[in-house]
């Protein structure tokens, strides 16, 4: 076996001659494990590659490798192929590759087909590109431009080159595609304009979901993740499961959830960071819900915002119960899987460009000569050993809020040191009521009641008695309000120094 560092192999790492390096999927398929890489904007192929790890860790680069910005992965089980970027890969590791000259774009998700999921499949690129694609004979179908032209280059909704045929969804850089109940779900995480470069609070981003014919824009909101528990096989049961999404506002994490008879709920997460803001959304590559357990014993882990996150497999508005803090990481994860009893990241780790990264505080520090990545190999127990999962996010956060207005739930359980910060900065004193679904069934009880004089402040600690899935609040009153949740757990890591 090569020598590893920290279960990073050097002789694994990857590169390319773009303004960054990334990982866009990593999936064991057919005894190999296969690697796609992705430059920043490159929707008509790049010098990216794709990777064959053979189990004694051989790094193969495959000669049918085109490049791209491709973050894509599905397998299809009825044809018993592998999906990712633009290659299709049998179970002998044949490779089949679809030219962006068939399909251009920077391919962000695949999902199973409304209509004929047993022969076709779905592409979605980043800017709102849709195809469908046979299995067999691998014909494309373009169902909705890509927002690039001919050049390569983003052009706007109306642009008469790409209007006639562009699905014409607000928000920019799209990241995920599902399917299920019905619909296809899409997701993106920015706004291409140039206050989106500077502000993190300005609206961006979309959840939108399409029947077959219409586009629907569920919410206004930065997306990321869109999945569900059948993860890159799809939904077993499509009538049914629910499809999940993790998304953000300047707030706070975002986790919505699709059922089949009432349509969406949201929930809030705190933050373990703000490095992944950004109403641009170009901090978060790919934020994402993966199966890493057994056959037969699944076990989802969540990445967002710096924290790993246990999900519940069974997650949905009726069951909302088990999502719960892991250990913080400063880490870019562009995917993940486990692969031979370890988990396997694929990340983001060094980039020639700077991009918006050009602080005075760097003085002439730019980035390395050439853009790199590689594979961490660790195990399975690692996201419950790395840092701190101190965390906090607002449910309002100065705003105006009406009499009687409740909001979302946020999560409540997970923590050992949980407060609250309440800001009235109405002209009048308000009463804030809390109520907690204790174990995630939508059932509320009240928790107490805060009272706050106008113009002040308070801050409230919460007793461990003082239990419960999942927090919401009240206002009493019409007001101008903040209330933002804190929470941390006591740091049981155990540091050793030895001299030298």
């Amino acid at each position: 076996m090569p020598r590893s560092v920290s279960g990073i192999y050097p002789s694994l790492a990857y590169y390319n001659n773009e303004g960054e390096c990334g990982t866009g999927a990593v999936v064991p398929w057919a005894g190999r494990l296969w690697v796609i890489t992705y430059g920043p904007h490159l929707p008509l192929g790049s010098s990216d590659k794709l990777y064959e790890i053979t189990p004694n860790l051989e790094q193969i680069t495959r000669g049918e490798s085109i490049g791209g910005t491709p973050a894509n992965r599905m397998i299809h089980k009825e044809s018993n192929q592998l999906f990712i970027g633009p290659y299709i890969i049998d179970s002998a590791r044949n490779v089949h590759v679809i030219p962006y000259s068939q399909m251009q774009g920077r391919l962000t998700g695949n999902a199973r087909h409304l209509f004929d999921p047993a022969g076709k499949i779905y592409y979605g690129t980043m800017e709102e590109g849709f195809y469908e694609v046979d299995v067999k004979t691998f014909e494309v179908t373009e169902l909705y431009k890509d927002g690039n032209n001919v050049k390569g280059n983003r052009v706007d909704h109306v642009d008469t080159e790409v209007n006639p045929a562009n699905a014409t969804l607000p928000g920019a850089h799209g990241k995920g595609l599902y399917s299920g109940q019905g619909v296809l779900v899409y997701s993106n995480n920015g706004e291409a304009s140039e206050e989106a470069l500077s502000k993190f609070d300005v609206e961006a981003g979309v959840l939108a979901e399409w029947n077959g014919k219409d586009w629907k824009m569920v919410r206004r909101n930065q997306f990321v993740e869109v999945t569900g528990p059948g993860g890159i096989y799809g939904n077993s049961k499509p009538e049914t499961d629910p499809i999940w999404a993790t998304g953000w506002d300047h707030k706070s994490v975002l986790v919505g959830v699709r059922n089949p008879e009432t349509g969406w709920n949201f929930y809030r997460l705190p933050k373990a960071s703000h490095s992944y803001d950004g109403a641009h959304g170009w901090n978060t590559e790919w934020p994402r819900i993966r199966d890493i357990g057994t056959d037969g014993n699944p076990d989802y882990l969540m990445t967002m915002h710096g924290m790993f996150w246990r999900f519940p497999g069974t997650f949905s508005a009726e069951n909302s119960v088990g999502i719960r803090p892991r250990s913080a990481y400063l880490k870019v994860i562009g995917d993940f899987t486990r692969w031979n009893d370890q988990l396997v990241f694929g990340c983001d780790d060094s980039a020639n460009k700077e991009f918006l990264n050009k602080r005075k505080q760097k003085g002439n520090i730019e980035g390395p000569g050439q853009s790199n990545s590689n594979l961490w190999f660790t195990s399975p127990e690692k996201p419950d050993q790395l840092g701190p999962n101190t965390a906090s996010g607002s449910i309002w956060l100065n705003e105006k809020i009406n009499a009687g207005e409740i909001s979302e739930p946020f999560l409540f359980a997970g923590w050992t040191k949980r407060s609250v910060w309440i800001k009235n900065a109405g002209s009048k004193d308000v009463a804030f009521t809390f109520e907690v679904d204790k174990t995630g069934n939508q059932k509320w009880q009240l928790l107490k009641t805060v009272s706050v004089k106008a113009g002040q402040a308070a801050n409230v600690e919460f007793s461990e008695d003082e239990s419960g899935e999942w927090i919401r609040v009240k206002s009493e009153s019409n007001t101008i309000a903040t209330v933002s949740f804190n929470y941390t757990d006591v740091d049981q890591r155990v540091f050793t120094c030895k001299n030298v």
